[in-house]
């Protein structure tokens, strides 16, 4: 090799060189750039959500219940207020928090009861027109009608029970009361039969108690109360 070639070898080594430490620093500046991120935690991603849920649902079917025994009154519009007002609206965000969280079977469960609260006030508000248009046709087409729309929430609720045979022994029984005073409310109905009405409320008046335990069971800890109930 001539003289006059070694400084072009030397400067094509170290441009070599030089390229080889830019692609290492570029190495190194990628695998920065792809290392992991962490993100914020929700400040009620560890809370307990359900308890809203259990609460607002509790107080919605206690509710139903004494309006299907016909104990202080028979007028489905008490159910309104606490139905649109409270039930239906808590239900839905205990349901999307839970979804958050990763909680498929909780936000389904809930998010479908929060719509029978949203409904069922729509259905029996003045302003839908529903029991106008019901009661011209006599107490039985409304009856009737009220029947096939429990069917719907009988049938899914028993869906759910079934997806409970793992779960504690209060949602097993939250769930199978849920689906016994849907059952007894859409049979009542079907079969114009107030006695079975009354059955399907007091079944929703031992649902709203074990609803309201559930919900204690969240809320009660050391930090709130001296009181404590076990789960089970």
């Amino acid at each position: 090799m001539s003289t006059s070639q070694k400084p072009h070898f030397e400067h094509h080594e170290s441009v070599l060189n030089e390229s080889v430490k830019e692609a290492s620093s570029g190495n190194l500046h990628h695998e920065e750039v792809a290392a992991p991120m962490t993100m914020p935690i929700p400040p009620f991603y560890n809370s307990k959500v359900a308890a809203i849920g259990f609460a607002s649902f509790a107080t919605g079917a206690l509710m139903m219940g004494l309006y299907c025994i016909g104990l202080l009154t028979n007028l489905p519009q008490v159910v309104v207020g606490v139905a649109l007002g409270y039930t239906g609206i808590c239900q839905f965000a205990s349901g999307l928090m839970e979804m958050v969280q990763g909680n498929t079977f909780a936000a389904t469960t809930m998010m479908t009861y929060s719509g029978f609260f949203f409904s069922f006030g729509i259905m029996f508000s003045p302003a839908s027109g529903f029991l106008e248009v019901a009661e011209k046709q006599g107490t039985e087409a409304l009856e009737t009608c009220v029947g096939l729309y429990m069917l719907g929430y009988a049938f899914i609720s028993f869906l759910f029970f079934l997806g409970t045979f793992r779960q504690p022994y209060l949602i097993q029984g939250t769930l199978l009361q849920v689906f016994l005073s849907f059952f007894f409310s859409c049979l009542g109905n079907f079969l114009h039969n107030h006695t079975l009405i009354a059955v399907s409320g007091w079944i929703s008046i031992s649902l709203a108690l074990t609803a309201y335990y559930v919900m204690a069971t969240l809320i009660y800890d050391d930090t709130t109360t001296f009181i404590k109930l076990p789960s089970f």
